[in-house]
C-alpha cells in the first residue's frame, strides 16, 4: 500500500489548509487521502497552548466540531477566555516520527535475563 503514512509535506498542507478555512474533504482531496484520516490527524496532534487558559475552565464549542483547533479562529490573538489548541505540522511529525521509534524499540535483555525469563515461561507452559 502506497503513500499510507501522512509525510511532513502533507501535514503542512494540513496545516495551510486549516488556516485557509478549507474543509477536511478539500484537504483530503488535494493529499488523496480520506477525509476522517485528515480528522484524526488533527485531533490526535493538537497542542494546547501554554497560558492559554483563564478563568474559563470550559473548553471552547468550536473546538467540539471540525477543525478542533484555533488555528484559522479570528480570535487567535486575543484572550477569548477558553483554553486555545492548535495543531503544528512540524510538531505532529516530530510526534510522528518519536512514536514510530518507540514501537520499533524492543525490550533490552541480557542472555541471563532471557534464558531466566524463558525458565520462567517454559516452566509455565509446561503446567498448563
Amino acid at each position: 500500500m502506497k503513500n499510507k503514512h501522512l509525510t511532513l509535506s502533507d501535514r503542512n498542507d494540513i496545516q495551510i489548509g486549516i488556516e485557509q478555512l478549507k474543509p477536511f474533504s478539500a484537504i483530503a482531496a488535494k493529499l488523496g487521502k480520506d477525509p476522517s484520516t485528515i480528522s484524526k490527524e488533527v485531533r490526535r496532534n493538537r497542542v494546547v497552548k501554554e497560558n492559554s487558559v483563564t478563568s474559563n475552565c470550559d473548553s471552547c464549542p468550536l473546538l467540539k466540531k471540525a477543525p478542533y483547533v484555533c488555528n484559522a479562529c479570528p480570535k487567535k490573538r486575543i484572550n477569548c477566555g477558553y483554553q486555545k489548541q492548535f495543531y503544528y505540522a512540524k510538531r505532529a511529525q516530530l510526534d510522528y516520527e518519536a512514536k514510530l521509534s518507540d514501537s520499533r524499540t524492543g525490550v533490552a535483555l541480557n542472555k541471563e535475563e532471557f534464558y531466566r525469563m524463558d525458565e520462567i515461561v517454559s516452566a509455565a507452559i509446561q503446567k498448563g
